[in-house]
């Protein structure tokens, strides 16, 4: 063999053969191949990363690659560029959402829609079934303009937690990298913001508030130029749908709902009423009519006319101190009537 390897007329053929077998056609099949390559052995990297640290973190995987020595696992700037349209939000979400396993099968006697979430470049899988709020958003949005962030649930109370857990939680984490923002108030730059509405659409019940408490618990201490330039939104959505004959009407309180039965309709007027439990129980188009429609929707605005109070109602009411949340609550729970309290 090295005889022949200083065989300069069998070299040259090598070479012709060579020429010939690298068309443009093969040149192609192999970018192809490697791209798949790169692309899932980055994933499977940076998923691993994800699931021993419990978040995204990528100084540990910088590590990693550096000690595997494998240059098929790309740098996550590059992975996000190449493979997400330079989009670091959908290259974090695909990471998380890697792999998933099946727990466990269960029978159905009734048939239910099911919506998967949309992960680019993964396979697809099934949440849950039922209508879900994300999915409706999704669906019902003008996507020319609007974009959506599913939170999974409630984020955590930053007014109890310490920095280090903040920056490591995962729904944080997508908020902040979906706006385009840095995680600490003095790294704010409005020309890196990409959405300048930032709008909380929560359930309208007890839990839903909760939510829309947590939010703007975080954006109050950790981005308050968002909220001190009017970035921040609260959208509204009706509480009840109210049906007669072929005409629907949306209330979006008690006290509206009672003057639309009193005065709208007569004594003996045929309706029915329908109590939304939550925004995923909304069609697409009825969740876009009532609540996403910049021409129809209510949006409030959250500014701050007092800090200095502002400051001191988040640490009362979402502080760890138990006392003086609960000294709030008696003195000013009678005067505003409260009736439902999340205990």
């Amino acid at each position: 063999a090295k005889e022949q390897w200083q065989d300069e007329e069998l070299l040259e053929w090598r070479r012709q053969k060579t020429k010939e077998q690298w068309t443009p056609e093969f040149r192609a099949k192999r970018r192809e191949a490697l791209d798949k390559t790169y692309y899932r052995k980055t994933l499977e990297a940076l998923h691993k990363v994800y699931q021993s640290s419990g978040f995204i973190d990528l100084e540990l995987y910088d590590i990693y690659r550096r000690r595997e020595k494998d240059k098929s696992m790309l740098k996550f700037e590059t992975f996000y560029n190449r493979y997400f349209e330079g989009d670091e939000f959908l290259a974090r979400d695909a990471i998380r959402n890697y792999n998933h396993r099946v727990v466990s099968i269960e029978p159905l006697t009734e048939r239910r829609d099911v919506y998967d979430i949309e992960v680019p470049n993964t396979h697809n899988f099934a949440l849950a079934s039922g209508v879900f709020i994300h999915n409706s958003a999704k669906q019902g949005r003008d996507r020319r303009f609007q974009a959506i962030l599913p939170l999974r649930g409630k984020i955590i109370n930053i007014e109890k937690t310490d920095d280090a857990k903040i920056y490591k939680n995962n729904e944080i984490q997508s908020m902040i990298t979906a706006l385009g923002l840095g995680i600490k108030g003095d790294e704010f730059d409005a020309a890196q913001l990409r959405y300048h509405k930032i709008i909380i659409m929560t359930d309208a019940d007890v839990d839903g508030a909760h939510i829309r408490t947590l939010l703007l618990t975080f954006f109050y201490r950790y981005q308050r130029a968002l909220v001190d330039q009017g970035y921040i939104y609260i959208a509204c959505p009706p509480l009840y749908k109210v049906e007669r004959g072929r005409n629907h009407y949306y209330c979006y309180s008690d006290r509206e709902l009672t003057q639309l039965v009193q005065n709208e309709f007569p004594g003996n007027a045929n309706y029915t009423i329908q109590r939304f439990k939550g925004l995923g129980e909304m069609m697409p188009v009825q969740l876009w009519d009532t609540t996403m429609n910049p021409d129809t929707r209510t949006l409030k605005r959250v500014e701050i006319e007092d800090a200095a109070e502002a400051d001191r109602i988040f640490t009362v009411l979402m502080g760890d101190r138990v006392a003086p949340r609960r000294e709030f609550i008696e003195t000013y729970g009678p005067k505003l009537k409260i009736t439902d309290l999340d205990i």
